[in-house]
């Protein structure tokens, strides 16, 4: 399934940068692709969107993203 969701808030605990920039979204997208049910992950910060190709039911998305410090909706 293919979901694209808008980011409505965003914590860079996994960024080294801190400053919410392309390298952000970069690192984020590889973060995710390593996790189980994710085939892959493409973010966009400044558009606040995240296009994301997955298995899982949409509460467990949802509690993976929030996990990783990623509020969508």
């Amino acid at each position: 399934m293919t979901d694209t969701l808008t980011i409505s808030y965003m914590n860079c605990g996994f960024c080294t940068a801190r400053n919410h920039c392309t390298a952000c979204g970069a690192e984020l997208a590889c973060a995710l692709t390593e996790k189980p049910g994710i085939t892959s992950a493409a973010v966009n910060i400044p558009d606040h969107s995240l296009q994301v190709v997955h298995s899982l039911d949409p509460d467990t998305l949802e509690d993976l993203l929030d996990g990783m410090g990623l509020l969508v909706g």
